[in-house]
């Protein structure tokens, strides 16, 4: 019985030390202030000191961190750490980013500033309520007049429409206020055809040699 008992909790002790050991690999980001995460242009956690990314495999990563602030009820991002990662698969790899927490906002009083997501949500539901495509080019145009916007965010509002030609024209109108458009050649992937790719990226080469 003593023996039985014994084993059972040999066992009991592998499998909690193996869970536990599963638990914790991964890659860990600290930071002195609060960061939003990205992995791969995914964001992984929001605003947070302490970012534990697990579930993932051996490899190379592009982990990306932004400082947040808010700021007349928008939220504006700084990008703080760029760097491709490696992970080797097994224990944890720790990343601490070390900022000073100072603003250079790029935003003068009365210039446009970034989308908050609240408000970019309220608008996304209330484009996708709305029956007519003219109506929901009407809100788009309104909001791009008004604000500036993550790439991520205009992702999903690509995926409002089914076709390359309506997203194509909200691309080229939203591509200039991008604020972050060295990630935007994540949008190409919207697009089904590979001559709807090309015309966006040609039509942004375009516009930043202007």
């Amino acid at each position: 019985m003593k023996k039985n008992l014994a084993v059972l909790s040999l066992l009991l002790t592998l499998f909690a030390g193996g869970l536990q050991a599963q638990r914790f690999r991964g890659i860990r980001v600290e930071s002195n202030a609060p960061v939003e995460v990205y992995l791969d242009g995914m964001r992984v956690c929001s605003p947070v000191h302490s970012c534990m990314i697990t579930n993932l495999r051996r490899g190379t990563y592009l982990l990306e961190a932004f400082l947040v602030m808010p700021d007349r009820n928008h939220m504006l991002s700084k990008l703080v750490f760029k760097e491709e990662v490696f992970f080797s698969g097994a224990d944890v790899k720790d990343i601490f980013i070390q900022t000073d927490n100072t603003w250079e906002i790029p935003y003068p009083p009365g210039d446009l500033v970034p989308m908050d997501d609240h408000t970019f949500d309220e608008l996304l539901s209330q484009i996708n309520q709305t029956s007519f495509d003219s109506d929901k080019k009407r809100l788009i145009e309104m909001a791009v007049s008004k604000s500036l916007f993550h790439t991520r965010q205009v992702r999903r509002l690509a995926q409002v429409y089914s076709f390359d030609s309506e997203k194509l024209w909200l691309l080229k109108l939203m591509y200039p206020v991008i604020i972050d458009r060295e990630r935007a050649f994540l949008l190409q992937d919207v697009f089904s055809f590979s001559s709807s790719k090309k015309e966006f990226v040609r039509f942004t080469e375009e516009f930043d040699r202007r």
